[in-house]
């Protein structure tokens, strides 16, 4: 009987907590990353580490009691192969060997936690980022060892790490049985009664007094600018003419016996000519002006005013032809 009662009460006992995993943090493999930006990274991954429970080791506090031959061995050898992982592990004394990738792409960076067994190598758990921006490295490496850490403890601490119970399957849903209808009775002889569908309402549409109808807004005819347009064609052409005059005058008026001028009659005459084409110009210019302000200022959709041009020997005439609101 007392032998029964301590081994009852040895198997009520709860069991001493289990030691942390150990893990020595290696050096991180990277391309194309700036130092700095490495060695932060080193520090971030062993705060983390650290933050999950894990007890960790730095790899430079191992590499300062090792002899330099031994140093520079473990800081040349390949961590992607089996025998360097071995013996990063066996250096530190450690469970588990965490190496940091850090790898440069054309979409980013590559950022992720990688955990080897430190007995024989083997890849305990990964988790990789890629697409990642340099401002985002330590957060994406913080998700990743979030990823890791449960499942290095699930398989170096197998009784450690709580099993979640199974998610309850949804029950189907019961079909619902549709109400039997009931038929009216139908007697013989007896006219069957049907009572007629009700007539729905009829519906007005509402009817504001004294709303204003919202109409289109007239807007106005392209060609009331061509008068303008027109006009200050003539109008440069009126400048040039008049300018042209304005030197056949002053070649005659420079004109003296030191210097004359031969052919005076043909330059006076080209004068007049300028002088008038010039003054026409001028006017029609003016007209056509005038006669697109008249037409913009004129209420639009009001009036049936368009312009009219007219071209003689003499000279030439911009207006305008309609009935004026």
């Amino acid at each position: 009987m007392p032998l029964l009662s301590t081994l009852f009460l040895l198997a009520q006992a709860p069991q001493a907590p289990q030691e942390p995993i150990t893990v020595l943090v290696a050096p991180s493999d990277t391309v194309g990353v700036p130092t700095h930006i490495v060695e932060f990274a080193q520090e971030h991954v062993t705060e983390q580490a650290r933050a999950k429970g894990f007890t960790v080791k730095r790899m430079k506090d191992i590499l300062r009691r090792m002899p330099a031959a031994r140093r520079r061995a473990l800081l040349r050898c390949k961590r992607t192969e089996l025998r360097c992982l071995t013996s990063l592990g066996q250096a530190g004394k450690t469970e588990a060997v965490l190496v940091a990738e850090l790898v440069q792409r054309s979409d980013g960076y590559r950022v992720g936690a990688k955990l080897y067994n430190s007995k024989d190598g083997a890849l305990l758990a990964e988790h990789l980022i890629p697409g990642v921006r340099e401002d985002g490295m330590l957060d994406a490496l913080t998700q990743s060892l979030e990823v890791v850490s449960p499942k290095v403890t699930a398989s170096l601490r197998p009784g450690s790490v709580p099993v979640p119970p199974p998610e309850p399957k949804p029950s189907a849903p019961m079909e619902q049985t549709p109400a039997p209808t009931l038929e009216p009775e139908v007697k013989p002889g007896v006219p069957l009664a049907v009572k007629p569908p009700e007539p729905l309402p009829a519906v007005r549409p509402e009817v504001t007094p004294g709303a204003p109808s919202k109409g289109v807004k007239a807007s106005r005819p392209w060609w009331i600018w061509m008068p303008a347009a027109g006009g200050a064609v003539t109008a440069g052409a009126g400048t040039y003419f008049l300018l042209q005059a304005q030197k056949k005058h002053d070649a005659l008026k420079n004109s003296t016996v030191d210097n004359p001028l031969f052919n005076a009659d043909q330059v006076a005459k080209d004068g007049k000519r300028h002088q008038l084409l010039g003054q026409i110009g001028l006017g029609l210019g003016v007209a056509g002006v005038a006669t697109s302000t008249v037409l913009y200022l004129l209420p639009p959709g009001k009036s049936d005013v368009k312009p009219t041009v007219t071209v003689g020997p003499g000279g030439g005439m911009v207006g305008v032809a309609g009935t004026l609101p």
